[in-house]
């Protein structure tokens, strides 16, 4: 369900790709350090927003530096991090955990099945550091699953729990932003969920799938998703962040909507060639 908070890197200039670059190097880093091989392997870009998010809000002092890996082994890549990026690994980890069980429960993945294994002893370590998160997590996501289940064909009710998840995930602490931080973690959280629902809709019709939009399958929902990322964007703006904003927006304004766009276009064009 995750993979669309992304940038648009043609509008963005080449020093602020290479700030991404090297914030995203640097969760990659702190997974590595904190939850081994394996947790590095779930890296994602939707946590590096999470963490430029925050850190831009919080202004933490940031470690920059230079690095070799084994993706990059023959140079080294610059990476940032700050206090933050632990904390994004940590929600990392966690998603990564409750997609594996998802995909176990599912399908009976082997695949799954040892990930779900090799995660285990960082999952039992980030529940006892956030134990808030991990339970918000948890319960919503086995809600989604009965809601799954039950076939619920009110898009609204699982995107609402979907948005709880995400909510949550950007509480990093209560003080005077956490309110507003829910807030469009939430907005953020129905648009992904509503996005990947679009995106697979034809797909999971075709092979008899669970989708919450299978009741509204002819229906454009471009102007539904543009409501629910105005909400995040308005919260957003609200903020008073301290740097990246132009990253920040290049997200939300247009990285966001990189992988609809040209599947909107396959659907209509698909459409075209059956008249």
């Amino acid at each position: 369900m995750f993979g669309y908070i992304m940038i648009n890197p043609k509008q963005l200039s080449e020093s602020d790709k290479q700030r991404y670059q090297a914030m995203y190097c640097g969760l990659c880093r702190v997974l590595d350090e904190r939850h081994g091989k394996w947790g590095r392997t779930t890296l994602t870009y939707d946590l590096t927003f999470v963490s430029m998010l925050l850190s831009s809000l919080y202004a933490p002092q940031e470690e920059q530096a230079m690095q070799r890996c084994l993706i990059h082994p023959v140079r080294q890549l610059p990476y940032i991090t700050t206090e933050i990026t632990e904390y994004a690994a940590d929600m990392n980890l966690v998603l990564a955990y409750y997609k594996a069980l998802d995909d176990w429960n599912d399908d009976r993945s082997l695949t799954a099945k040892s990930l779900l294994k090799l995660l285990e002893p960082g999952m039992k370590k980030v529940e006892a550091r956030w134990p808030g998160q991990c339970t918000t997590i948890r319960d919503s996501l086995a809600l989604l699953t009965q809601m799954e289940q039950a076939n619920e064909l009110n898009p609204d009710l699982p995107a609402n729990v979907f948005g709880e998840v995400m909510g949550k995930l950007l509480v990093i602490k209560e003080d005077e932003w956490s309110a507003q931080l829910y807030r469009l973690g939430a907005a953020l959280g129905r648009f992904i969920y509503i996005m990947d629902a679009s995106m697979d809709l034809a797909s999971d019709l075709k092979h008899g799938r669970y989708n919450p939009l299978t009741a509204q399958s002819n229906i454009d929902h471009s102007l539904l998703l543009t409501m629910l990322i105005s909400e995040c964007t308005q919260e957003f703006e609200a903020l008073p962040l301290q740097r990246d904003q132009d990253i920040l927006r290049n997200i939300l304004y247009s990285g966001v909507w990189m992988k609809f766009k040209p599947r909107k276009e396959e659907v209509s064009k698909h459409h075209e060639r059956s008249l």
